[in-house]
């Protein structure tokens, strides 16, 4: 009787070990929290700068730290730059990266309107205080006995008449396009020059323009000058 008591107490000491044991596996386990390799950035990475292998580290974090568009390699980054500036210690993301060789994209706002760029200088475009996505009006100043041609509306609610785009007094030299949106800011490299940080200074303007306009802005480029309004 004494022996199977022995027994007994023996088992029941081994069932509160494993039981314990186990207790402790599975508070260990709820725990753990899978890790995966994010590559930071070691050093300051301007804007348009090719990135290289020196200024980047790589390190593991836990996975719902990781960024959906993070990088898990160095190798990840070969011929990309940097869209925007990257700070120390950042970690690189795909969605501020671009390949060497990638033109960016310029946004209209009107899938039938097209792209037009003229050239400007500092005292025409109101010494650059202008922006992405700004609308002004632009301003042409024809030739000695040059006639300016007429300006096509839009064909839709947005456009109104050609009256809203063009002053209509045949007779003046001076004529003038109507609220037309800034679709981008260009410097002398072909780089588009964002809002968030001027890092170059701006050397065309891109406007966005229907067929009509297009064609009134050709003719100006060539047969007088043209000069930016803009409302502060």
């Amino acid at each position: 009787m004494f022996k199977r008591l022995n027994l007994f107490v023996a088992a029941l000491v081994l069932v509160i070990i494993f039981l314990a044991a186990e207790i402790i596996i599975v508070k260990n386990i709820s725990r753990y929290e899978p890790e995966v390799n994010v590559v930071f950035a070691k050093v300051r990475i301007p804007e348009n700068t090719l990135i290289k292998a020196d200024m980047l580290r790589e390190k593991k974090i836990g996975a719902d730290l990781a960024h959906a568009q993070s990088l898990h390699s160095i190798r990840d980054l070969a011929g990309k730059t940097a869209k925007v500036d990257i700070e120390e210690g950042e970690m690189l993301l795909s969605g501020k990266l671009k390949k060497a060789d990638e033109m960016e994209k310029i946004e209209v706002s009107d899938m039938n309107d097209r792209l037009f760029t003229v050239e400007f200088k500092g005292d025409q475009a109101n010494g650059w205080r202008l922006k992405e996505g700004q609308h002004v009006d632009i301003i042409f100043i024809a030739n000695e006995k040059q006639a300016p041609p007429a300006v096509a509306a839009h064909e839709n609610e947005k456009a109104g008449t050609a009256d809203e785009f063009l002053d209509t007094v045949q007779e003046k030299r001076v004529k003038r396009l109507r609220n037309v949106r800034i679709a981008a800011l260009i410097d002398e490299k072909g780089k588009l020059v964002r809002n968030a940080e001027r890092t170059s200074v701006p050397k065309y303007v891109s406007f966005e323009v229907n067929s009509g306009q297009d064609e009134f802005l050709a003719f100006a480029k060539t047969n007088g000058r043209l000069e930016l309004s803009v409302i502060p």
